[in-house]
């Protein structure tokens, strides 16, 4: 027995023989301990494997899990059962590689030896389902294989379709019982009796049938009579148990039915009360004031809890799952003309190769026109099922203005839908080889895009990486993990959950750091950076991967779950793409409200966890319930700097002349012919106005106290919006001759590569050389003195983002003035917003 070896040796020599051992002596004793598994039954290579993973395992640790995934990529076990008996040892140490032992074992499900076809299907049931829906597909897939296979051993096709049950997503479970009820409903005894054991395996007891023949079987004598017969007790103490459950649920029912009542009348008289006599009642629906009230309730338990009416999670999910089908293109009303406006192609998209650019109007689709629609309506006709063409009438400015109501034939574009992913990163390469990447939102494709833009440029020579998470507000936390994988050494901790429901849950990186341990790498944050965010920035923090640079970030370390309400259902659809979810081109097969649109059920948006970075530290901002600030939470830089900041006339004016699109049309009519040049300076102008043609002619016409630099930060802007389209790529929101914050994320990079700006002549005539002294004077001033100018730089953002605000920063501006109120500032900000009035005037 191989135990017995190993128990004497581990009797002769001193513990620490196993953890001293090189590295290849513990391979080769792996390998040893699995030939010598060939010839075992598989119930006794299952225990044998149990034993040697206690005995060595836990005198080797970590080294002897490395022993065990070295020989499997190997491929040296010679036979299947070698393979099982690794398998089943790895199965027991800690931080499995679930892609590594599947990819072992599944091969084995055609082994022609009966008993390794069985061990393997019986291993691959293993619990994988917090792993990615991709390796669950495979493996899944795979069992399904075999178990439809008509000539395949039953107890095989058994086997695999319990295992499939288990470790398969939806539609594979669906599959599994299927194939398991056919055994059921076979005229073949023996059969039968297998498809009834396999479905109370599973727990599928009340599926018809089942329960007659577990009858049938109890009462027959051998193995299969006692199995059938425990799951009937099983069944019979489950049943017990619902009962009294049931009627302890009907007792407190009765006792709080009346105590509900009143609630619910409460709440009803309060609608009537609104509806009948509030100055608005009459504008707001009984639909409307519950979920405001349901609302209420979640939010006044936490500022992420939250209710999501069916629009509102749809908008959601849409945003997570970054795809749809249409012509990819980011779409708004034009404030100006009231028109349907490309604000920016997707790059990637059908929209820019039928040659539409920013700030084209689209104003027929098909023979349908958009003028006075909601914007909504016109994107819905914009999307569909990929590959269905869609004609739009395009107009532009400088054509006559009769064309918008009326176009012609020579404005129409035809093209054909597509399935677009959203674009989550933008990039730049900076001179002096620093890499420079925006991460907008943690989506689903987040990770795989950051991976491929990196990738290229190290192929380009990269020296140094900066990675820009600011006004990133967070997303999906495995892809939080999967971003930090590009960082950190493998199995290192990313992020902890902790919560009252569950124990602590910890996401480590599963693969090895695709940049090299030496490069620099600098992260840029904001008081927007939020939840996963964080958690990249923390983590990369924490284990010293990274520099932090910009302000402490926004403090949302919970995790929020959504939850649906029982007895509200999403219309049903017919997934024609097998994707999960429902587009706008697919069949409704069951229109709950019959209103001809697909609607989700509303969604309840639950706090349910809460994070903590590898260190152990909480991110999340604390309040009380006056909502005074008890602990700041978020993460903190190592190199703090505030974005630039103007004055409030010059606001003011570069506000007016950016509103009268004159600078925008300089750069529309002056592209032509200088498109070398505008690509020139959209790299870099130097910091000089006297480089972009027209200046001196432009500067005079604008009739403008601003000086000659801060014209031409309008002009670059406008320049580089123009060359996106150009080279159909976007730039990132980041610019290294304007953006104070990322200047000092390029000075880090420099200085751990020994260099400056003044090495780099690019960066040596345009980086501002205002120092960090400002900004450390700035935050010592008193808390209110600081309130009030954080304030005034979140409106400030604001209007220069066309009036536009986040959700994050609308509460925080609200918590700001609030905390101002508080310290007796109310009458400075009543004189603020009245001057603010005024100058709107």
């Amino acid at each position: 027995m191989i135990h017995t070896a190993l128990t004497t040796l581990l009797l002769l020599a001193p513990a620490a023989y196993v953890v001293a051992s090189p590295q290849g002596d513990l391979e080769d004793l792996v390998r040893e301990q699995a030939a010598a598994a060939e010839g075992m039954p598989i119930a006794e290579l299952w225990k044998e494997a149990r034993t040697v993973a206690v005995l060595v395992g836990d005198e080797a640790g970590a080294e002897f899990d490395v022993a065990i995934d070295s020989v499997l990529r190997s491929g040296t076990p010679s036979s299947g059962k070698s393979v099982l008996f690794l398998a089943a040892m790895r199965l027991l140490g800690e931080d499995v590689d679930f892609e590594l032992l599947t990819g072992a074992v599944r091969p084995l499900l055609d082994d022609g030896d009966l008993e390794v076809a069985l061990g393997a299907a019986e291993m691959l049931g293993m619990d994988i389902r917090s792993e990615t829906d991709d390796l669950r597909e495979m493996v899944a897939t795979d069992l399904l294989r075999v178990a439809d296979d008509g000539d395949r051993m039953p107890e095989l096709r058994v086997e695999c379709a319990v295992s499939a049950h288990r470790v398969g997503l939806g539609k594979h479970v669906s599959s599994a019982q299927r194939v398991l009820y056919l055994f059921l409903k076979s005229a073949d005894p023996a059969l039968k009796s297998k498809g009834a054991l396999a479905l109370a395996r599973l727990g599928n007891i009340e599926v018809r049938g089942v329960e007659a023949e577990l009858e049938r079987l109890a009462s027959l004598p051998g193995e299969e009579g006692r199995l059938a017969g425990a799951y009937m007790h099983q069944q019979l103490l489950r049943r017990h148990s619902d009962t009294q459950l049931r009627r302890l649920r009907e007792r407190r029912t009765l006792a709080s039915d009346a105590a509900m009542s009143a609630d619910l009348v409460r709440i009803d008289k309060v609608i009537e009360l609104v509806q009948t006599l509030h100055l608005e009642g009459h504008t707001v629906t009984r639909e409307e004031l519950i979920a405001a009230a349901i609302d209420g309730l979640l939010r006044s338990l936490d500022r992420h809890s939250a209710y999501f009416r069916p629009e509102v999670f749809q908008k959601f999910e849409q945003e997570l799952e970054a795809e749809y089908g249409g012509i990819g293109a980011y779409v708004a009303e034009d404030r100006d003309d009231s028109l349907f406006t490309i604000t920016r192609p997707i790059y990637s998209g059908p929209a820019w190769r039928a040659g539409l650019t920013t700030d084209d109007k689209i104003v027929r689709i098909d023979d349908w026109p958009t003028i006075g629609e909601e914007v909504d309506d016109i994107i819905k006709r914009l999307k569909g099922r990929p590959n269905t063409e869609v004609k739009l009438y395009v107009w532009r400015r400088g054509m006559d203005p009769a064309l918008i109501e009326r176009p012609t034939e020579d404005m129409a574009v035809t093209m054909s839908r597509e399935q677009i992913v959203i674009p989550p990163v933008h990039s730049e390469y900076l001179p002096g080889d620093i890499g420079f990447v925006e991460l907008t939102t943690f989506s689903r494709v987040s990770s795989a895009e950051l991976k491929q833009r990196m990738v290229d440029m190290m192929a380009q020579g990269m020296r140094g990486f900066i990675l820009d998470l600011r006004n990133n507000t967070g997303g999906l936390l495995i892809e939080a993990r999967n971003v930090a994988d590009l960082f950190l050494p493998k199995h290192e901790v990313v992020v902890s959950t902790e919560s009252h429901m569950h124990p602590p849950h910890e996401y480590k990186t599963r693969t090895d750091a695709l940049l090299p341990a030496d490069m620099p790498v600098v992260v840029l944050i904001n008081r927007f950076s939020a939840s996963a965010s964080e958690i990249v920035a923390g983590a990369l923090q924490d284990h010293e991967r990274a520099k932090l640079v910009g302000q402490r970030s926004f403090g949302k370390g919970s995790v929020q779950n959504l939850f649906q309400i029982e007895g509200d259902r999403d219309d049903l659809y017919a997934d024609e793409n097998k994707n999960g979810r429902f587009d706008n081109w697919e069949t409704i097969t069951k229109d709950w409200n019959g209103n001809g649109e697909f609607d989700f059920a509303p969604r309840v948006k639950l706090t349910i966890e809460r994070y903590l970075l590898p260190s152990g530290r909480s991110i999340h901002r604390e309040l009380d319930d006056e909502r005074n600030i008890i602990s700041v939470g978020g993460v903190s830089p190592d190199i703090q700097i505030a974005p630039r900041r103007w004055k409030q006339w010059r606001l003011e004016e570069l506000l007016r002349i950016q509103g009268d699109r004159t600078v925008r049309k300089w750069a529309q009519d002056g592209v032509d012919g200088n498109e070398e040049l505008f690509e020139r300076l959209a790299q870099t102008d130097n910091g000089d106005p006297w480089a972009y043609p027209g200046f001196e002619e432009l500067y005079e016409s604008l009739a403008t106290t601003l000086p000659e630099d801060d014209v031409r930060f309008l002009m670059r802007r406008e320049v580089r919006r123009v060359v996106q389209d150009i080279k159909g790529e976007a730039f990132p929101l980041g610019d290294y001759e304007e953006d104070v914050q990322l200047q000092a994320a390029i000075r880090a990079v420099l200085a751990e590569l020994d260099l400056s700006p003044e090495d780099i002549p690019a960066y040596a005539s345009t980086f501002s050389k205002q120092d960090e002294g400002p900004v450390a004077a700035l935050d010592a001033r008193p808390q209110p003195s600081r309130d009030l100018d954080h304030a005034l730089s979140l409106i400030a953002e604001a209007r220069v983002a066309d009036g536009r605000m986040s959700e994050e920063g609308l509460r925080e501006l609200t918590e700001l003035i609030e905390s101002l109120k508080k310290n007796g500032r109310s009458a400075l900000l009543d004189g603020f917003f009245v001057g603010e009035r005024r100058q709107r005037r």
